[in-house]
């Protein structure tokens, strides 16, 4: 009897227990649902409505991308600042996929505008994570490639030419490589051979069960797979195109590989170029089909040490435990920067970019450039300057074509002053004043051209002018 009344008596317990535990999963999806919503909103911010999304950063805010990293606020506030009102005034960004689970949101998305004047795209994923039963941020990581701006600016375009047709040659299959078939056929040749010695070995899948109705074992099984098409070695790779249903395709920032033939060849050549490369997964959520993680990878890349983080994507159909789809997201600079006639101009667009945005930046092309006010304005210390003190004031038109106008001015008594156009480089493409001026508001004309009378191609440019106790910069953009 006493044993009846034990069980009716924890029967009667669970009943008791089970609406509040109702309760608390239907309050954790709807705090998902808004933590989703603050997600999506912080991606897609705009030049418009910026301000009013601050809010859900927290204090601590710590922000990373693969250029820049943000601590706090109201460094927080001064970058979107800089980034989407002055430099990407008309930058659009929508989120594609979408996870938010255990106090993470994880989303892909695609963005288009310009970046200082020099239209692009770009593929992107992100990370974020939130304070305990709180919609307030407190970390964010945006991946995506430098590369997607790089390729439109005259001067940084053909280093990173280089380096993609260079990384394409090595380990896509499907390019028609402009430096000769001998290397790419050597690599074909070793690679099928091992691709068919390795697929005798490993036919099935090992450790992983077939789908199953119960969604929380198929999960499991996802994010296990999911985790192997991360952490691939030249040792293990062979086992994952199993995974890979044949319909397949993959995606990074430099190629795009569709079939899981094509994928074995290309893993292949990687790991032939990376032979030591490891990858180890960080944060990871599988949901719903959809798996996402964040990763750092080191190794080398033809002899080339270089280390890097990044984020993937993994998609699943309904009720498969093989994958459709897969995307990794990261920056080809983490590689660039290390392979010699590459890494200046790497290091070059990620100085031009910093002075942009980023507010702790100490920027060696002038002081003054993260103060300088949205192209085609002029601000208003500027308009109530006195006088007795240096001004430079931002060129009309801009962006121009073919010519446009410098305003400056001189204090009383007259100064030294030199007036210089640079490239996105930091090079020196022309100087328009250089010696003594009168005082008195002045301008000066600039028709494109070089020193050398050769006229400049498209792109971003900067004037600096300097002074004895003065030294401002602006930018510019040129349009053939």
């Amino acid at each position: 009897m006493k044993k009846y009344i034990a069980t009716f008596a924890a029967l009667a317990c669970l009943f008791m227990l089970l609406p509040e535990m109702a309760s608390a999963r239907s309050g954790m999806s709807r705090l998902n649902r808004e933590r989703t919503k603050v997600g999506r909103a912080l991606l897609e911010m705009n030049s418009e409505n910026w301000l009013s999304l601050l809010p859900h950063y927290t204090e601590d805010i710590e922000y990373h991308d693969p250029i820049v990293d943000i601590y706090g606020f109201d460094m927080m506030a001064q970058f979107l600042q800089r980034l989407i009102v002055v430099s990407s005034p008309d930058l659009v960004t929508t989120v594609e996929d979408e996870i938010c689970i255990n106090g993470q949101y994880m989303a892909s998305w695609t963005m288009v505008g310009s970046f200082g004047g020099v239209p692009y795209s770009a593929k992107g994923i992100t990370i974020m994570k939130f304070v305990r039963k709180s919609t307030m941020v407190y970390y964010q990581r945006d991946y995506y490639s430098e590369g997607d701006i790089m390729a439109n600016i005259p001067g940084l375009d053909e280093p990173l030419w280089a380096f993609r047709t260079y990384y394409r040659c090595a380990v896509d299959p499907t390019f028609d490589c402009p430096f000769g078939p001998e290397s790419s056929a050597l690599l074909t040749d070793r690679n099928s051979n091992r691709t068919k010695d390795s697929r005798r070995r490993n036919g099935h899948r090992p450790g992983i069960r077939e789908p199953k109705s119960d969604k929380a074992r198929i999960n499991r099984e996802r994010k296990k797979i999911g985790r192997a098409l991360i952490e691939l070695t030249a040792e293990n790779w062979p086992g994952v195109i199993p995974y890979l249903t044949d319909d397949y395709e993959y995606h990074d920032p430099i190629v795009d590989i569709y079939s899981p033939a094509t994928m074995s060849e290309f893993l292949g050549r990687l790991f032939m170029s990376s032979a030591g490369l490891i990858t180890t997964v960080e944060d990871e959520i599988c949901i719903n089909g959809v798996y996402m993680c964040t990763w750092t990878m080191a190794g080398q890349f033809d002899g080339v040490p270089f280390s890097a983080p990044g984020m993937s994507i993994v998609k699943f159909r309904p009720g498969e435990t093989q994958s459709y789809y897969s995307r990794d997201y990261y920056t080809e600079g983490d590689i660039m920067i290390n392979i010699p006639g590459l890494d200046e101009p790497t290091e070059a667009f990620r100085t031009y970019y910093r002075c942009a945005v980023d507010p702790t930046f100490n920027c060696p092309l002038s002081p003054q450039m993260a103060a300088t006010s949205p192209e085609g304005t002029v601000s208003a210390t500027e308009e109530n300057q006195s006088p007795e003190a240096f001004s430079l004031n931002q060129n009309v038109p801009n962006p121009f074509n073919p010519s446009t106008t410098i305003y400056y001015s001189v204090p009383d008594g007259g100064s030294n002053i030199t007036l210089r156009i640079y490239d996105a480089t930091g090079r020196v493409v022309r100087t328009l004043v250089n010696g003594f001026e009168t005082a008195g508001a002045k301008q000066v004309s600039w028709n494109g051209n070089n020193d050398h009378g050769q006229e400049m191609v498209s792109g971003i440019y900067f004037y600096r002018m300097t002074a004895p106790g003065f030294s401002k910069i602006r930018k510019m953009v040129l349009l053939r």
